[in-house]
């Protein structure tokens, strides 16, 4: 790991894991003038270092330069729309947290990538619950191996590891308490949760494909 302080401002690399996004270049370039007039041990060895970070940024994410995430992502939906029948008009008496979808919209594009994974993670986990003669188990498990596969993608151009929301943990809780739980982990309640899962993935697309365009 490597601090760098550069007009005032301390930034941490992660040299085993060298990925550089494009915010972060918009950052750097104009600190070049910066290092050119320092002496010449430190500016060759910050020269190096930006040079190693513009090659990680060469790489980027290519899961998401490979369209990898919005493949799976239609995937995800499809597997969802064909696991139960017609999704239910009812709705569960939780709030969705669009607000933390419109905040991780204005996060750097590592945080934002992790907000996704931690998302797709807590799906997981209330896939992982009581499902008996619910729906077909062939289409839960090639739906969770999907989006566990999605979640290895993504997990590529995180950089380092981050907090997670406690927010969207306590969201995923309550559903799974106040839904799942109080409701016997009846089909209705799993009807439930299938709709709010699709809500899920429908903004992680568009929160993807915004990010996948700022890469």
């Amino acid at each position: 790991m490597v601090y760098l302080n550069i007009s005032n401002k301390t930034v941490t690399f992660d040299i085993a894991k060298p990925v550089l996004y494009y915010k972060d270049i918009l950052f750097f370039a104009p600190r070049l003038v910066f290092i050119t007039n320092m002496h010449r041990p430190a500016k060759s060895l910050l020269i190096c270092l930006f040079l190693t970070l513009c090659n990680g940024f060469s790489v980027g994410c290519r899961w998401m330069d490979d369209h990898k995430f919005i493949q799976h992502s239609e995937t995800l939906m499809n597997l969802l729309n064909i696991m139960g029948g017609e999704f239910t008009t009812d709705s569960v008496d939780i709030p969705f947290p669009e607000d933390l979808y419109e905040q991780a919209e204005y996060l750097p594009t590592d945080d934002t990538i992790w907000f996704i994974l931690q998302t797709l993670d807590k799906i997981a986990e209330l896939f992982d619950g009581e499902l008996d003669s619910v729906w077909d188990e062939k289409k839960v498990e090639i739906f969770l191996n999907v989006l566990t596969s999605q979640s290895d993608g993504l997990q590529s151009c995180v950089r380092a590891q981050k907090k997670n929301s406690k927010n969207l943990q306590m969201y995923f809780k309550r559903l799974n308490n106040h839904v799942l739980k109080r409701m016997a982990y009846s089909a209705h309640a799993w009807e439930l949760v299938r709709k709010e899962v699709r809500t899920h993935l429908r903004r992680l697309v568009l929160l993807g494909s915004a990010t996948e365009n700022s890469i």
